[in-house]
């Protein structure tokens, strides 16, 4: 019975199954569920529990199997697209969107630190400015240091301060690997096992 369903899945017109709608992420409140092709699901009795569980034990079936896994593979690779394309569009309106206010605050900020600079120079140790609005505050930033030629600083630190460069160690895994295969010697700290085979799906060309 589940070697007919195959063979039946397999000899019907290819129904693609259809992305997951962008306007079901965007707006969770609404439904927009789109009810899936019946034959895109495993076949029917393989789910009856009284049936035995589906094996693969003939070409049509390892074939049937395979065409599954592209398919599904391949509406991942277009849902990943659209994500990307839909990522890049809500990146672009944000930076659109906010570039007015952000402007704003720049100008605002600028003419506002002057006077709240002013103001906390004549306070003891606070230094905020408290107003009904809100509390205008002068924090330090850390110190910032940014290398521009590294090659140039390196060269001047290993001739005036050694200490300022810093060494540093590293395990070489395939010094240790060769000297667990190799040599079966046991490394406190490693674990190591054999690489197992991994099956992969691929159209063919």
């Amino acid at each position: 019975m589940q070697a007919a369903v195959l063979d039946s899945v397999r000899t019907e017109p290819a129904v693609s199954m259809p992305l997951d709608l962008p306007s079901s992420i965007l707006y969770p409140d609404f439904d927009f569920s789109v009810p899936a092709p019946a034959s895109d699901a495993l076949p029917a009795d393989s789910s009856d529990p009284a049936a035995p569980a589906f094996t693969i034990d003939s070409l049509s079936k390892a074939d049937w199997a395979v065409s599954r896994i592209l398919e599904a593979e391949s509406r991942n690779a277009r849902r990943a697209s659209l994500a990307a394309i839909l990522h890049e569009r809500i990146d672009a309106w944000l930076t659109k969107a906010s570039a007015s206010d952000n402007d704003s605050i720049s100008y605002l900020s600028m003419i506002l630190r002057p006077y709240v600079e002013s103001e906390v120079s004549k306070q003891r140790r606070s230094r905020s400015l408290v107003l009904p609005s809100g509390t205008a505050q002068l924090r330090k930033l850390a110190d910032r240091l940014e290398i521009t030629n590294p090659e140039a600083a390196m060269a001047w630190a290993a001739n005036n301060a050694p200490t300022a460069i810093i060494i540093k160690k590293e395990l070489s895994r395939s010094v240790l690997k060769n000297l667990i295969t190799a040599q079966g010697e046991a490394i406190p700290g490693c674990e190591f096992s054999l690489g197992s085979d991994e099956l992969y799906v691929k159209p063919n060309a």
